[in-house]
């Protein structure tokens, strides 16, 4: 009998197990696991600890203090036929909860030989004591392209913080090209890590944990190349950090290129343009604004940012407006080394709550200091329940101007204002598109309402629909930072441009309503003030401003 229980405890000691509750082979909770490097608080121990309690044996009989090896304690742990036990130490883990992987990485979900799943939500501290984890952090890296430096230097960021016990988990989807980055071994396939705090600090080399994702077909012991522009990828990503990694809070960052609505020099993969992110140059294609919104629908995510170039516009806030909490993005262009993630994440453990506001003041913080001194610069906080508003007082807004231009100059007057007065992002290259930011387009565009129309109704009618978007704006916007003091930072799309103050000729499919265009953004179906139609109508401002027949 000794000799069984001995067998059976060196199995459970050896087997590599995930993160949850361990089930024995009746499908009995036995308790939970930590490792052989933290001293745990259950009932069987590591290799440093004494003292024993109950063990059952291959009957389920009752034996009294039993020790291992290396004397470690041991307790109510369960033969074949036993019931339940206490803590159990897994081979090599560092848990993240109440059991670990071979390699100590927090796995979550644990099946039973039914095949059942069996979650915790705990995260373990530098000192060996568990907490509920508060965040799980989801850093989807697409850098199968030319980011690829600054996408390995950002992930040595992240392994620079000092994260002592914090209640989170960070997560990193690392796409590679094979051409830009020659370091850590040169790998250009795709590679799941559990960030892992660098002990010397802020280095060259990726010391994070790689881990395995069944979801994704990942393992870390092999190849595999996948397309970061593929919808499926990402939600599966999701998934599988809320499955293995369960939290209070989840918040997912877009990280790498972001075109607006696809022009500029990088619009090379298709031939239709349309806002995208998660740029791959493996499979040539991008993810479209609509594809990511399927991808991140439903998920419970309570903060979505992007680390990425025209970020905050009211077009990709509206179309994931009900998928989270808190979307963090710039209007403009960004630098190609992204956020400060040391700063940010040290920035946000400072805190004591480590709420979503928390976060949200944390990444605005470190991106205040990071780009004090880039010309245009801005980051936004924008609040996705009070989107829908916003949408309907800037579709309101529209309408309002568009129905005060009747003639040509009327036109001319409005598209001048756009064109030289409206605070405006584009790419320095051309052909570019054109963004606008929404407040100050409204505040102009409301001030020349006389020189746009000599009826008083029409110009009241611009002046309550510019007062009732710019609460709509404090509301949807209530924190943002921009390099020259500006406030309330959303943009919009206006149109192509060909050069300089140029137009180009006509809008793209994507961005028309109404038009042939497949799978066009919910901004772009719902708009009925703002965006073209396939059909010009009167109430639509670009409709006025490109398409429309005036007659003298």
């Amino acid at each position: 009998m000794k000799n069984i229980l001995v067998l059976f405890i060196a199995l459970m000691l050896t087997v590599s197990c995930y993160q949850g509750t361990i089930y024995d082979a009746q499908g009995t909770p036995t308790g939970f696991v930590t490792d052989t490097q933290r001293p745990s608080a259950g009932n069987v121990n590591d290799s440093q600890e004494t003292d024993a309690e109950n063990v059952n044996d291959a009957q389920g009989a009752t034996w009294g203090n039993i020790n291992n090896a290396q004397g470690g304690n041991g307790g109510n742990v369960n033969g074949a036929q036993g019931t339940s036990g206490g803590n159990i130490n897994g081979a090599q883990g560092t848990s993240s909860g109440n059991v670990n992987g071979a390699q100590g990485v927090p796995a979550g979900n644990v099946n039973d030989e039914q095949g059942n799943f069996y979650t915790d939500g705990f995260v373990q501290g530098a000192q060996g004591s568990s907490a509920k984890r508060k965040w799980t952090f989801i850093i989807y890296m697409a850098a199968d392209n030319d980011l690829e430096s600054a996408a390995i230097a950002d992930l040595n960021e992240l392994e620079a913080v000092n994260y002592g016990a914090a209640p989170i988990s960070i997560l990193a989807l690392l796409d590679r090209h094979s051409d830009y980055d020659m370091t850590n071994g040169n790998w250009s396939d795709t590679r799941l890590f559990e960030i892992k705090p660098d002990p010397n600090g802020l280095t060259s080399t990726i010391r994070s944990s790689r881990i395995d994702c069944l979801e994704l077909g990942l393992s870390k012991n092999s190849e595999t190349e996948l397309n970061m522009s593929d919808p499926l990828v990402l939600s599966r990503l999701v998934d599988f950090a809320k499955r293995v990694y369960p939290a209070d809070q989840y918040a997912l960052f877009i990280w790498g290129h972001g075109t607006g609505w696809r022009g500029g020099t990088n619009n090379s993969y298709l031939p239709e343009p349309v806002k995208a992110v998660a740029f791959d140059d493996t499979s040539r294609n991008y993810m479209s604004l609509p594809s990511f919104g399927r991808a991140v629908a439903g998920k419970g995510l309570s903060v979505i940012a992007f680390d990425t170039c025209f970020g905050a516009l009211l077009e990709v806030a509206y179309q994931i407006r009900n998928s989270a909490e808190l979307f963090i993005g710039s209007e403009g262009e960004i630098m190609a080394t992204g956020w400060d993630y040391s700063a940010l994440f040290n920035g946000f453990l400072s805190k004591e709550n480590l709420s979503i506001s928390d976060l949200g003041n944390a990444i605005q913080s470190q991106f205040s200091k990071q780009y004090a001194s880039v010309n245009k610069a801005t980051i936004s906080q924008i609040q996705l329940a009070r989107v829908n508003d916003l949408f309907l007082s800037f579709n309101n807004f529209s309408g309002a101007v568009a129905k005060a231009i009747t003639t040509e100059p009327a036109k001319n007057v409005v598209l001048n204002q756009i064109l030289n007065s409206v605070e405006s992002y584009f790419f320095t290259s051309f052909p570019s598109d054109m963004y606008i930011d929404i407040f100050d387009f409204t505040k102009k565009i409301s001030a020349i309402r006389g020189n746009i129309t000599s009826n008083t109704a029409q110009q009241n009618a611009i002046l309550d629909a510019a007062n009732k978007l710019e609460t709509a704006l404090t509301l949807a916007v209530p924190s943002s930072w921009a390099k020259d003091g500006t406030t309330k930072k959303i943009g919009v799309h206006t149109f192509p441009l060909q050069g300089v103050k140029v137009p180009a000729a006509k809008h793209e499919l994507a961005y028309t309503r109404g038009s042939m265009a497949i799978d066009k953004s919910a901004f772009v179906e719902d708009s009925e003030n703002w965006v073209p139609n396939a059909v010009p109508k009167s109430d639509s401002l670009l409709d006025k401003l490109f398409y429309w027949p005036y007659t003298q």
